[in-house]
């Protein structure tokens, strides 16, 4: 039964999904990214609930909705994105391989709606990439990072990159933590199978700048990384 169900999920929310790419590829075409960017959230609540996610939220008291931050959560499945960019409520976008912006159609879409190449294939291109990140942070953006860089295959959370770590300290930015509890339940990356139920999405309290401004990439990586494990209930 449940392979039926996922097949039917899979069906109506590759419709949706498609449908909600279209819609926001015509609003891009005429608007810039922050004049559609509530209908985007609400659109991207409405393909994970439609595909069985019941979300339940914690932690908004945390932090102010109209301030700039760097959001890191735990990197889980598929449905992060939709997850994230419908329930975090500020103005938030995301960092993505510099090629994929190059493709044709995919890379138009992606720079329209405002999200932010990152360069790997040297340390000096990564550190202009960062630079122009924290540009864009410092201009009005958050940014959302996985600092485990891929999707786990276990559940577990995996260690941690540098790289994101040296982009707070460029940009002089307070983290909000984040822990996604569920989601490997939900849809693990190894299988296709989806299973509706609960997801919670978990803000933490801040990690402000000022605080840790002064330690090393290393001890700043591991206190989030141990913020973060707090907040998952659940692989």
């Amino acid at each position: 039964m449940r392979y039926i169900l996922s097949v039917f999920i899979w069906l109506y929310g590759s419709v949706l999904f498609f449908l909600i790419i279209f819609f926001v590829t015509i609003l891009a075409i005429f608007f810039p990214p922050k004049i559609y960017n509530r209908p985007g959230q609400w659109l991207m609540r409405l393909f994970v609930r439609a595909c069985g996610g019941r979300v339940k939220v914690e932690g908004l008291e945390n932090f102010k909705h109209d301030a700039n931050y760097i959001f890191m959560p735990n990197h889980v499945s598929f449905f992060d994105i939709p997850l994230l960019g419908g329930f975090v409520p500020n103005y938030v976008r995301g960092l993505q391989a510099a090629e994929q912006f190059r493709w044709p159609v995919f890379g138009w879409f992606i720079s329209r709606i405002g999200n932010i190449p990152i360069e790997r294939k040297s340390a000096r291109a990564s550190l202009e990439s960062l630079k122009h990140a924290a540009q864009r942070f410092r201009s009005g953006t958050s940014i959302v990072i996985m600092p485990e860089g891929t999707r786990t295959r276990t559940g577990e959370l995996q260690k941690f990159k540098k790289m994101p770590f040296q982009l707070v300290k460029l940009a002089e930015a307070d983290i909000v933590p984040i822990g996604l509890s569920g989601l490997h339940r939900f849809k693990a990356r190894n299988s296709w199978v989806v299973h509706p139920g609960e997801i919670k999405v978990k803000f933490g309290e801040l990690v402000l700048y000022k605080n840790v401004k002064d330690l090393a990439l290393e001890d700043l990586r591991d206190l989030v990384r141990s913020r973060i494990a707090a907040l998952i209930e659940c692989p």
